[in-house]
C-alpha cells in the first residue's frame, strides 16, 4: 500500500493510501447528510439493527473477522445530496450474500485517510465528519465514489473509540 502524507488540516492528520477493490455485503439504507443531522435520518437505526441482529456473525467469507466497514456510496452529488451507506464485511469473492442483505463491490481506489480522535463512538465519528466537510482541500480531491470507515479493535470500547474514515480521493 503506497501512502503519501497530505498537509492536516485543523485538527485532521490524514495520509493517502492506495487500496484494491473488494466485496462488502451487510445492510443498507438511502439517506442524505440534512435529514441524519436534523434526527430524522436512517443510520442509528441501521447501526442499531446491525448489532441487535448480530448481522456481523450472519455474514459468511469475511476476510478480516471482528472488522466492520460502513460505506458511503451511490452518491447523488457531494455531502449534501442522497447517498447509500452499507454496514457489513469486506467479504471472499465467493462468499454468498445471505437473505436480506445487500452486496456490493468497492473499485480500487486512492483514499485521504482521517483518524478519528479517540473518545464516545457516537461522537467522535460525527465530530471527525463536521471537520472534514469543513476541510476545503479534502473536499476538493474527493470523488464521491466511495467512502469508508474501518471499525476494528481500537473501536470495540464504544465509550473510548477511534476508527479510520477513507474518503475516495482523485489518483
Amino acid at each position: 500500500m503506497k501512502t503519501k502524507q497530505l498537509r492536516p488540516g485543523p485538527g485532521l492528520g490524514t495520509h493517502e493510501e492506495n487500496r484494491g477493490s473488494f466485496r462488502l455485503v451487510g445492510i443498507a439504507a438511502r439517506t442524505r447528510n440534512n435529514d441524519e443531522l436534523d434526527g430524522h435520518g436512517k443510520i442509528p437505526a441501521l447501526w442499531q439493527r446491525f448489532f441487535q441482529e448480530n448481522i456481523a456473525a450472519q455474514i459468511p467469507g469475511q476476510k478480516r473477522p471482528g472488522e466492520i466497514l460502513a460505506a458511503y456510496t451511490e452518491f447523488e452529488s457531494d455531502e449534501t445530496g442522497a447517498y447509500t451507506i452499507v454496514i457489513g464485511a469486506d467479504v471472499d469473492s465467493s462468499a454468498t450474500v445471505p437473505e436480506g442483505m445487500t452486496c456490493i463491490e468497492i473499485p480500487a481506489s486512492r483514499y485521504s485517510v482521517v483518524s478519528t480522535e479517540r473518545g464516545k463512538l457516537s461522537e467522535v465519528g460525527i465530530n471527525s465528519w463536521m471537520k472534514i466537510w469543513k476541510e476545503t482541500e479534502l473536499k476538493a480531491g474527493s470523488t464521491y465514489r466511495a467512502d469508508l470507515e474501518i471499525y476494528g479493535a481500537d473501536a470495540a470500547d464504544p465509550e473510548n473509540a477511534r476508527f479510520d474514515i477513507l474518503l475516495g480521493v482523485a489518483e
